[in-house]
Parts: C-alpha cells; sequence; structure tokens
C-alpha cells in the first residue's frame, strides 16, 4: 500500500481513514478484549444482568469496528482502483492528443482559417494534459477527477470540430463559389436571351458573397454552430436561385408551345362570340328570354375580350423582354381554363335559343289540336239535341275555350315568350282532359238517361214508384240538365222491378256507342 504515492485531498481522505483504522486496532480493539474478560468474571459469578448489558454493548463496538474494517478496505481498493483509472486516462489521452495533433498537422489544408485557434486549443490541451498528469501522478486522484473531466470535454469538441470543420471549408473554398460563378453566368445568359425574373438575381447572389465572406470569419473563430446555421442558408439561398433559373426556362418552352394553341382558341371563341351575338339579336326581334340568354352572351364577350388583352399584353411583353415565364404559364392555365369554359356557355345559349322555333311550332301544332278537340266536343254534345247543359259545365267549357283563345293571341305576337306559352299549353292540356271527361260523362249518362227512361215506360202503369221515379227523371233531365243525376234515378228504380236490366242496357250501349271511350 505504502508504494502508492497520494497527495492532496486523496492523500488527506487517506490519512483519515489511516488514523481511524489504527486507532481501531490500538486502541478500541484491546479494550474490547478487557471489557470481554469483565464480561467472563461477572458471569462466573453469575451477574447475568451485568452480562447481558455488557455483551449488548460489546455487539456494537464490534458492529462498528467491522463497518471500520470494511470501509478501509473499501478506500484502499478505491485509491487501488483510481491509480490504475488515471494511469489508463493517461494513457487514452496522451493518445488520443497524439491523434489530434497528427489530424491537424497531416489536414492543414482542410481547415483553413480555423487553424490558428485549433492549434491553439490544440496547444491549450497538451498543456491542460501536463497539470493533469502532474496531479494524478502525484496521486491527488480527487483533483486528477475533476481536471480529466473539464479536459474530456475539451479533446471531444476539438475531435468534432475537426470531422465538421472540412466540409464546411470545402463548400465555402470550392461548392458555392462555383455553384454562384455558375448562377451568375446563366443569368448573363438567359437575359441576354430576354428571360425577366421574379427575384433581383444579382442582390440575391452578393448577399450570398457576403455569407460566404460572414462563414469565413465563423470559421476563424470556430463558431462552428454558427457555422452550420450560415452552410445550410448558404445552401437554401443558392438552391432557391438554382430553381428560379430552371423554373423560368422550363415554363418558357412550355409557354411558346402554348401561344399558337391559344391563338386559335382565342380567335375561334371569338368567331363563336360573333355569331352567337347576332344570333341572340336576331332571335331576339321574335322571342323574349327568360334565361338571361343575352345578358349571359354579352357577359362572355367581357370576359372573351380581356382574355385577349392579357394575351395581347403578353406578345408587346416579349417584345420588350419583360416576360416571367413562370407567371405567364399560370396565366395561360387559366386562360384556358376560361376559354374552355367560355365555349361551353356558348354552346349552352346556343343551344337554348336555337329550340326557341322548334317550340314555337310545336305550340302551333299544339294550338290547332285545342282547337279541333274543343270544337269536336262541341260538335258531340250539339249532336245530342239536350234541353240544356249546367252552368258548371259551360263555365269549365267557356274557360278552356278562353285560354286557348289566348294561346292562339300569344303564339301570334310579334315577340313571344317561350316560357309563358309553355306553360298555358300544360295548363291547357290538363284543363283539356277534364273537359273531355266532363263532356263524355254528359254524353254517356243522357244517352243511357233517355234509353232507361224510354224501356222504364213498360212499368209505369203497374208499379207506381217506377212512374214516380220517371217524373223525377224527366225534371232532372228537362229542366236541371242534371244527366248523371236523372240517370241515376231512372236506372234505381228500373233494377228494382227488374234486376240487371240497367247493366245489361249499359253494356249493350257501350258495345255500340262510338263515344265508349
Amino acid at each position: 500500500m505504502e508504494q502508492i504515492t497520494l497527495a492532496g485531498e486523496s492523500l488527506a481522505m487517506f490519512e483519515e481513514t489511516k488514523q481511524g483504522y489504527l486507532y481501531m486496532v490500538n486502541h478500541q480493539l484491546p479494550e474490547l478484549s478487557e471489557h470481554l474478560d469483565e464480561i467472563a468474571e461477572a458471569n462466573s459469578h453469575y451477574h447475568f444482568f451485568q452480562v447481558g448489558s455488557g455483551l449488548k454493548k460489546v455487539e456494537l463496538k464490534v458492529q462498528a469496528a467491522s463497518e471500520l474494517e470494511e470501509k478501509t478496505k473499501s478506500e484502499i481498493s478505491d485509491v487501488k482502483e483510481d491509480n490504475q483509472e488515471h494511469q489508463q486516462k493517461l494513457s487514452d489521452l496522451d493518445k488520443k492528443y497524439q491523434e489530434l495533433r497528427k489530424t491537424l498537422l497531416a489536414k492543414n489544408f482542410s481547415y483553413g482559417p480555423s487553424v490558428d485557434k485549433l492549434e491553439e486549443n490544440l496547444a491549450q490541451i497538451e498543456t491542460d494534459f501536463d497539470h493533469y498528469a502532474e496531479i494524478a501522478n502525484q496521486g491527488d486522484y480527487v483533483t486528477a477527477g475533476k481536471l480529466v473531466s473539464k479536459l474530456d470535454d475539451k479533446t471531444a469538441t476539438l475531435e468534432k470540430n475537426l470531422e465538421q470543420i472540412p466540409p464546411l471549408y470545402r463548400n465555402l473554398k470550392n461548392v458555392f463559389p462555383e455553384q454562384l460563378t455558375e448562377i451568375e453566368t446563366g443569368y448573363k445568359q438567359l437575359r441576354e436571351q430576354k428571360y425577366t425574373f421574379k427575384t433581383d438575381i444579382e442582390k440575391q447572389t452578393a448577399e450570398l458573397h457576403a455569407l460566404l465572406g460572414e462563414n469565413i470569419i465563423n470559421l476563424k473563430k470556430l463558431a462552428i454552430s454558427e457555422a452550420l446555421s450560415c452552410n445550410d442558408r448558404l445552401d437554401a439561398g443558392i438552391n432557391a436561385l438554382y430553381d428560379e433559373l430552371e423554373r423560368e426556362l422550363a415554363a418558357r418552352q412550355k409557354v411558346e408551345k402554348n401561344v399558337p394553341i391559344l391563338t386559335k382558341f382565342i380567335e375561334h371563341a371569338e368567331k363563336q362570340q360573333r355569331d352567337l351575338l347576332i344570333e341572340l339579336d336576331r332571335l331576339n326581334q321574335n322571342y323574349t328570354f327568360n334565361h338571361n340568354e343575352l345578358e349571359d352572351g354579352h357577359s362572355l364577350g367581357t370576359q372573351l375580350k380581356a382574355i385577349s388583352t392579357q394575351f395581347k399584353q403578353y406578345q408587346t411583353d416579349v417584345q420588350k423582354g419583360e416576360v416571367i415565364y413562370s407567371e405567364s404559364l399560370s396565366q395561360q392555365a387559366k386562360q384556358l381554363a376560361d376559354l374552355k369554359m367560355i365555349e361551353e356557355k356558348q354552346a349552352a345559349i346556343s343551344d337554348s335559343v336555337q329550340n326557341l322555333w322548334r317550340e314555337e311550332q310545336e305550340a302551333k301544332e299544339a294550338l290547332l289540336e285545342f282547337d279541333s278537340e274543343i270544337h269536336r266536343l262541341k260538335r258531340e254534345v250539339e249532336k245530342l239535341n239536350l234541353p240544356g247543359l249546367t252552368k258548371e259545365y259551360l263555365d269549365y267549357f267557356y274557360r278552356v275555350s278562353d285560354e286557348i283563345e289566348q294561346l292562339d293571341e300569344d303564339i301570334n305576337k310579334i315577340q313571344i315568350n317561350m316560357d309563358k306559352i309553355t306553360k298555358a299549353m300544360i295548363n291547357i292540356q290538363a284543363d283539356m282532359d277534364v273537359l273531355t271527361e266532363k263532356t263524355n260523362d254528359i254524353i254517356a249518362s243522357s244517352s243511357l238517361a233517355e234509353l232507361l227512361l224510354q224501356y222504364a215506360n213498360r212499368y209505369r202503369v203497374r208499379y207506381p214508384e217506377v212512374a214516380h221515379a220517371s217524373a223525377e227523371a224527366y225534371e232532372l233531365f228537362n229542366h236541371k240538365y242534371d244527366y248523371a243525376a236523372s240517370l241515376e234515378k231512372i236506372a234505381t228504380a228500373v233494377d228494382k222491378v227488374e234486376p240487371g236490366a240497367y247493366k245489361r242496357i249499359e253494356d249493350e250501349y257501350y258495345a255500340t256507342s262510338p263515344a265508349k271511350d
């Protein structure tokens, strides 16, 4: 144990432990032996209470001595381990230092402006190492432990710097300057070819050159965090300029390819627009537009004019060399979409108004059919030579007749409203269906009533109820013109005296009557 040299705090701690151990061996253990003798004597005299109390005190002292012994062994072991660890650490750090020194000397050119500061830090590490070695060899392992922690940090930082700086310096020395030169050359060539850019390329490249200088200073000061950030800004800025140059280059090809397509598209849309407006003006003389066809047509013309103006401005800007092709490409995409929409709406409006003439002809044909049908119904009723018709039926008949006359008037106006006419035709058709049903009911019920009144004559003498029913049926028929009620009255009376008679007469009527439908 005495062969290991200790100093400083380590020596003080060891001396404290040593003195405690020697005091235990030289004083506490002899006292413990004497005390055991006293207990043995007390035990021989059967002083059991004294023996019990003494044994407890001895046990506590023995336990304390045992713990001191273990602590002493542990500290001696720790001293040995500290000695071995620091000897190994001295070897490892010396090896690491030699490697760093070798790397810095061998790749001096890779570190550029950082070299002086790196060598200064390496020299400081060497000084700190020597101080650590001196303290460790003296045996002050507590102080050495504090020194080695700081030395490890400085060594790790230097090692990391030696790894990080070469790619940063290579970017500053070779990569970024070459890229900026390529961008400046490309920009100059594109400007000569009349390209224009959203970004002020010259200003951006000047700012990036300034960043190069700023990062040289960062490396010189070993401000690595700032250098990494600056490197990222340079990389992002240069890539953004490349992207803009490539974007305009690619956009111009697409824009110039779209020019003849747009030229034809605009010309075609303008021709269709002229034709559409002429057709609208012509048809508007004869028809009322109910769906904003004329307004929508003029609105399309306004949109088309705006597109044409934009396109002409593009052509002017090309001559001046003021076209930003990426913006023109976006504008062209919108123009093509708008032109497609305009032509679709032109076609829809044209189709809508072209149907007006056909709808007018169909309306005139329907008018003829309505007029023919109402006259046919009138003739059918007149052929019956009925005593009269109910007010309800006549009102409905004249209402439908008036509707037909109004339709005839509307169709023959100078400017007709086909929406109004179409709605009128739908209403007339519905009313005509009802009128036809009412007329057919009058024809059928009056004819059957007459047949049954004649048939009932054979029962009037024998059956007073039939005679009475006949009188009522005649009244309903000849004065109230309620032919359905007249039929029901006489049919009920006849069926009572001759069951099934009405059904038979009805079947014969519908089998032979032309109005059976």
